[in-house]
């Protein structure tokens, strides 16, 4: 299963409720680099995208609310949205957020894909520092440094060793 998610220098994800910053570019990435897939997010970020399904997608929503209802399915846990993906293949499914569901997907995870932007915000959420487990990842940057918005970013893979 794969993860996808833009971070500032500190692996900051965003700010009350809202992205750190609007890189037309990344969101590009995003788009092409799930358009036909699964993603797993978060009720707060599917609020925070209006309630509107992405274009192209399935998604699946995590939510502890028992009376949150939405135009996709909904669970209230990992195992049973993962039991729901049973016979998805892994490849297919992208976790995008927010903090709590790449926490609890996290060790479900093989590859991420993280845009790493080059400036420090303000932040209330954060993705895991997937740099503080060295020798844990092979990591390969694919794309040089862009700029956007007087932003700098990166984005790099993230691959887990193999050692399960």
């Amino acid at each position: 299963m794969n993860a996808i998610a833009i971070v500032d220098k500190n692996w900051g994800l965003g700010w009350d409720g809202k992205l750190l910053a609007h890189l037309p570019g990344e969101l590009k990435y995003f788009r092409e680099k799930t358009k036909g897939k699964t993603i797993i997010i978060g009720r707060g970020t599917y609020e925070s995208m209006s309630c509107k399904l992405l274009p192209g997608r399935k998604t699946v929503i995590l939510s502890r609310s028992e009376n949150f209802k939405a135009d996709c399915p909904v669970f209230r846990s990992a195992g049973e949205a993962l039991e729901y993906l049973k016979g998805t293949p892994s490849e297919d499914i992208f976790v995008a957020g927010g903090e709590s569901v790449y926490r609890e997907m996290y060790h479900n995870c093989d590859k991420f894909y993280i845009t790493i932007m080059h400036k420090t915000f303000d932040a209330d959420r954060h993705f895991p520092n997937l740099d503080e487990e060295p020798g844990k990842f092979d990591v390969k940057e694919l794309s040089g440094i862009i700029t956007e918005n007087g932003i700098k970013y990166q984005i790099f893979k993230y691959e887990r060793k193999n050692e399960r």
